[in-house]
This record gives structure tokens, sequence and C-alpha cells, in this order.
């Protein structure tokens, strides 16, 4: 009964953020109705086993839009295919070469790396190699950020969302004869009142942000909280983006080594004039989060 009441519960997201925690687990929800079901038929309990079957369907729904086949791009013979590593490396991580082992195996275009302290970025520096462009505010807390390219970088900004002026970066790319944009975020974790309402004011901001682009653009980030919480169906309601994660699983990615707690917080959403050919979680590097490698496509217009 305690996860059919939980199921309910994370519907109320918007009326508390305890209420919000609710709505990240429809993946541990629906297994454990689903096996609660069986065994109420195993005992004979036909009662129990209707009730945990309805609230184990009532979750499955919820997930059909990550499993569902979805419109693919037609890969454009003209233009290029652009791959991004998204990766929350986390700021007490102390193994650089685990940082650089990810990318070589992804042979990114883009990295956007969350999380990143002085130390780190120091120890990072020879990426600049690979990567001439970039743009960095490495932070002692869990809030430094930074973005390195392959690709000229056209503008670049440090944004800051909401009370908590946590920094984001906003770069502009180009692509065949146009612009894209890439916008990095992490909000707060909503481990509190206080940080929730950071947290989703900060995610307000960046949808008035992406509704007002007028170019191709692709946001990425933790973004602390799932594809199930009412604040995140906002989120793309009120930006206009899509989730580029729908149609390819479930795709977990916190917290990495947790297997009965995954839930995926790190996310890639995307504007009209993107099309998304890949999307995957990464490897393990050592984080409490997997990275997510996408690949797209900016349409020509």
């Amino acid at each position: 009964m305690l996860t059919c009441m939980a199921t309910v519960i994370g519907f109320a997201g918007q009326f508390g953020w305890v209420l919000d925690l609710a709505a990240h687990f429809r993946v541990q929800y629906a297994l454990v109705l689903g096996l609660g079901a069986l065994s109420a038929v195993v005992r004979r309990k036909h009662h129990w086993a209707t009730v945990f079957a309805g609230f184990a369907l009532l979750n499955i729904s919820l997930l059909m839009p990550r499993f569902l086949p979805s419109v693919e791009a037609a890969v454009s013979d003209d233009a290029p295919v652009f791959r991004v590593l998204l990766a929350n490396i986390n700021s007490e991580h102390r193994h650089p070469e685990a940082v650089r082992h990810a990318i070589a195996d992804e042979d990114p275009d883009f990295i956007l790396l969350l999380e990143i302290t002085p130390w780190m970025l120091e120890q990072l520096a020879d990426l600049a190699d690979g990567y001439p462009y970039w743009v960095a505010e490495p932070r002692e807390d869990n809030f430094g950020i930074a973005l390195f390219s392959r690709q000229p970088l056209l503008k670049t900004e440090i944004l800051r969302f909401g009370p908590a002026k946590l920094p984001s970066i906003l770069a502009e790319f180009p692509s065949s004869g146009q612009r894209f944009t890439l916008l990095g975020t992490h909000p707060t974790p909503p481990v509190s009142a206080e940080l929730t309402q950071y947290r989703n004011e900060q995610l307000a901001m960046l949808a008035q942000r992406a509704r007002q682009a007028d170019q191709p653009l692709l946001l990425l980030g933790d973004l602390n909280l799932s594809p199930w919480s009412a604040w995140f169906n906002q989120l793309l309601a009120n930006s206009g983006l899509q989730d580029s994660a729908n149609g390819r699983g479930i795709q977990p990615t916190w917290p990495a080594g947790w297997p009965p707690l995954w839930i995926p917080i790190d996310h890639a959403l995307f504007s009209e004039g993107i099309q998304i050919q890949r999307r995957a979680v990464g490897a393990d590097l050592g984080s409490d989060h997997y990275p997510v490698v996408v690949e797209f496509q900016v349409a020509r217009r």
C-alpha cells in the first residue's frame, strides 16, 4: 500500500518539495507493484492483485513516452553530425584520467562538465590541445561548469538564473552557414524547500530563455529532477523544448553504483531545428552520475 500511496503523492509535486520527490521513482513503483500483483494472484488475493496491477499500469503509462518508437530524424548528407558529452563529474572527484578516458572513448565535438573545481580544471588543462575553444567558471562547491569545443565559439556568455545566481554557459556555434546554441546548466538539488524553489525558478528562467531563442538550441544539464516531475513537464511546456530521451528508454544517470535507485536526472532538451540522431548513457567515469552522449544535426532553414 505504501507504493500505491507514493504513486499518488508523486502527482502532487507542485504543492510541496517532499511530495515532488515521490514523482521520480516511477520505474521502481511499477516493478514493485507488478511483483505485488503477481504475488497476490499466487496467494489468490484477487482484490489486491487488481489494485496493485492498476497502480502498476498507472506508473507504466507515465513511462511509455520513453519506450514508444519516436520519429527518427533523417540524416542530412550535407549537414555535419555533432556529438556532445554531458558529464557531472562530481566536485569530490580526484581521478582526471577517468574523465580523459571517457572523453577519448566518445570522441565528442563538445564537452560540458558540471561540478568542475579549479583543481580539476587545472588537471584537465591538456584538453585544450584537442579542444582549443572553451569557457569555464570552476568553483569549490558543486556548481562549477566548463564547456570545451572543437568548433569556434561565435559567442559565449555566463548566465546566472534565479536567486541562487549559479553559473550557466551559453555558447553559439556555426553549422553550415548558420548558428546554433548550446546552453549548459546545473540547478540546485531539491533537498529543502528553499533549494527546490531555487531550482524551480532557475528552470522557469531557462524556459523563458529557450522560448525567446531565435536559433536552434540544445539545453544540457543535470536538472536535478526526473521526467516524471510536474516541474519537468512545466519546463517542456513553457520552453517549447522536446526531450531527446523519448523513444530511447529510461536511460538513468544517477546515482551511479546504486541500480535500485537509478533515475534519469541528466537531460538533453532540444528545440525545433535540432535533429537528434542518437542519445545514450556513457560509461562510468568515477562520478555519482553517468554521462550522457547526444549526437545531433542542425537542420537547414
